[in-house]
C-alpha cells in the first residue's frame, strides 16, 4: 500500500531552514525569533535527534515544522533537505544567532540570483577579548586553507546541494568537508555579514583547552585523520541539568524517547493486499513491461519480497504485530505469505482506503495507547523506524514518514481521528497535503520521520532497494 501525494512544503517557498537540534530547548527560541524577520517566503524545520528535553514545544512554540530523524547532525541535515522541496535552502546549527545584517546578506544573496554557495563570518556570543582572538584567527584559516565552519551557516541552492552534497555521513567536521568541496569548486563565496555562536563549549571545557582540543582535531583532519576516530576527542556537551548530552561519536546509540513498557503499549499495524497477479502493483508491472505488456508476475513477485522484507524487519518492534488484510476472505492466502508469527490477522474490510485505515485505527486503540501503519512497499521501513515513531509521539499528536514521490509510507497516531481521512482524494498527487491540512485544521501536531524510498514503478528500484531486497 502507497499513501501517495504532493510534497507537504511547495515549492513556490523562497527558503527553506533546517535546523538540526539535540536537547537545545535553551537556544531555539531565539533563533527561530530572529528568522521570523526573514524578509522571504520561508519555511523553518527542526530537525529533532531524539532530544530528552523540551526542544520540539520549542520549536512548536516559534511556529518551526517538526521533524524526526535518525541522530547524527549530517544525517539531520540531510534528511530536512530530503523533506523540503524550496529552492534554496539555510543550514543554522540551533546555538546560533542570525541579526538584521545577515538576514538582509542572506535576502540579497536569493534574490540576487546568485548561483554560488555562501555563509557569514563568525562571532562568538561572548565580551571576553579571548573570543575576539579565537574569531581572528578563524578568518585566517578561512584564507589560507578555506576552512568554514557550520556555525558560520550555509546557504545553498538546492540543485547545488544535491550536486555537490550531500553532508557526509560521519559525525564531525561534516560541514567542514561539503564546504571545502564547494570552495574547491568555485561555489563557495562569504557573505557580508557575521553569525553569532553560543561560547558553552569553550566556557564548559575552559577557554585554553577547548582552543587547543580545535586545533589539535583540525591539524589531524588536515593530515587526513578519520572524522570517526576524531570524533572520539570531541567531548559530550553538558545540558542544563548537568548531565552530559549525548556527543557527537554516540550518533548511532539508542535514540531518546520515552521507554517501552506497560504505560506504552502501541500495536503495529502492516497493511497488506493478497499479492496476486494483476491485483498488485499494477503501476509496477507496465513500468516493468516491453511493448505495452504489463509484467504482472514479475510485479507480482516483487510485491511478496517486498512484503516478507517489511515484516521479517519489524518483526522485533515492541509493538503488537497486526496484519490488515485486503481483500475480505484472503486471510489464508495472507497467511501463507507473510507466516504465523505475527499473533493477529485483520480484514481491513470494505470502502475507500480512508474508512479502512480509519477502521483499523479504532479497533487498534481498544487495547493500545498508540497505533502505527505503515504499508508493504517501503523495503527502508525496520526496527528503529517504527520506534522513532513512537517515540516522536511523545510530543506529536500524528507522525507521518513522507516517500520520495511526495506521498507517505507510515502514519502513527495517539488517538483516533476519523477526521483525517474523511474527503480525501486517495490515490491523487495531493494526499498527503490534504492530510496535513486536515491535521492543522484539526488542531493537530504533526512530527515528520526521514524520507524513505517505496517502490511503484520500475524507476524506483535504485539500488539501495534492490539491495534490501537481496535482487540485486
Amino acid at each position: 500500500m502507497t499513501f501517495s501525494g504532493e510534497p507537504v512544503h511547495s515549492r513556490s517557498a523562497g527558503i527553506g531552514v533546517v535546523i538540526p537540534a539535540l536537547d537545545e530547548e535553551d537556544t531555539l527560541p531565539g533563533l527561530l525569533e530572529d528568522l521570523s524577520g526573514l524578509g522571504l517566503d520561508s519555511v523553518v524545520l527542526v530537525v529533532d535527534g531524539g532530544s530528552g528535553d523540551g526542544t520540539v514545544a520549542a520549536a512548536r512554540a516559534g511556529e518551526a515544522m517538526v521533524m524526526r530523524s535518525r541522530r547524527g547532525r549530517a544525517r539531520q541535515m540531510n534528511a530536512g533537505a530530503a523533506l523540503l522541496s524550496t529552492r534554496w535552502l539555510l543550514f543554522l546549527h540551533a546555538d546560533s544567532r542570525v541579526g538584521g545584517e545577515a538576514l538582509r546578506a542572506v535576502e540579497e544573496h536569493v534574490r540576487g540570483g546568485r548561483r554560488e554557495a555562501a555563509y557569514c563570518g563568525l562571532l562568538i556570543a561572548h565580551p571576553h577579548f579571548y573570543y575576539r582572538l579565537i574569531e581572528g584567527g578563524q578568518r585566517v584559516r578561512e584564507r589560507l586553507s578555506g576552512l568554514v565552519y557550520g556555525d558560520q551557516g550555509l546557504l545553498i541552492r538546492r540543485d547545488l546541494f544535491l550536486r555537490a552534497g550531500p553532508f557526509p555521513d560521519v559525525p564531525i567536521m561534516e560541514d567542514v568537508m561539503l564546504n571545502r568541496r564547494l570552495r574547491g569548486e568555485g561555489e563557495l563565496v562569504r557573505l557580508g555579514a557575521s553569525i553569532s555562536t553560543s561560547a558553552r563549549r569553550y566556557e564548559e571545557e575552559g577557554k585554553v583547552r577547548g582552543w587547543l582540543r580545535n586545533v589539535g582535531m583540525m591539524s589531524r583532519f588536515l593530515a587526513g585523520g578519520e572524522p570517526t576516530k576524531l570524533a572520539v576527542r570531541y567531548p559530550a556537551r553538558r545540558r542544563r541539568d548537568g548531565e552530559r548530552a549525548r556527543g557527537p561519536a554516540e550518533g548511532g546509540a539508542r535514540e531518546g524517547g520515552r521507554p517501552w513498557g506497560k504505560g506504552n503499549r502501541a500495536t503495529l499495524l502492516v497493511f497488506a493486499k493478497a499479492p496476486r497477479p494483476g491485483e498488485v502493483k499494477t503501476r509496477l508491472a507496465r513500468s516493468l513491461g516491453r511493448d505495452g505488456e504489463p509484467e504482472y508476475e514479475k510485479a507480482a513477485a516483487l510485491y511478496r519480497r517486498m512484503g516478507r522484507t517489511v515484516v521479517d524487519a519489524v518483526a522485533d518492534a515492541p509493538a503488537n504485530l497486526t496484519i490488515c488484510y485486503d481483500p475480505p476472505g484472503a486471510e489464508r492466502e495472507i497467511r501463507d505469505w507473510l507466516g504465523r508469527v505475527p499473533p493477529r490477522y485483520w480484514s481491513q474490510g470494505d470502502g475507500d482506503l480512508g474508512e479502512r485505515m480509519s477502521r483499523m485505527f479504532t479497533r487498534a486503540f481498544e487495547d493500545s495507547e498508540r497505533v502505527i501503519v505503515i504499508g508493504t512497499d517501503t523495503p527502508a521501513i525496520g526496527t528503529r523506524t517504527i520506534a522513532r515513531a513512537v517515540a516522536a509521539l511523545d510530543a506529536a499528536d500524528v507522525v507521518l514518514g513522507p516517500s520520495r514521490d511526495g506521498g507517505y509510507y507510515l502514519m502513527a497516531l495517539r488517538e483516533p481521528h476519523p477526521g483525517l481521512f474523511a474527503g480525501i482524494e486517495w490515490s491523487t498527487e495531493s494526499v498527503l497535503a490534504e492530510t496535513v491540512n486536515r491535521a492543522r485544521e484539526l488542531g493537530l501536531r504533526v512530527t515528520f520521520l526521514g524520507v524513505e524510498a517505496d517502490v511503484d514503478t520500475a524507476g524506483d528500484l535504485i539500488p539501495d532497494v534492490m539491495r534490501w531486497l537481496e535482487l540485486g
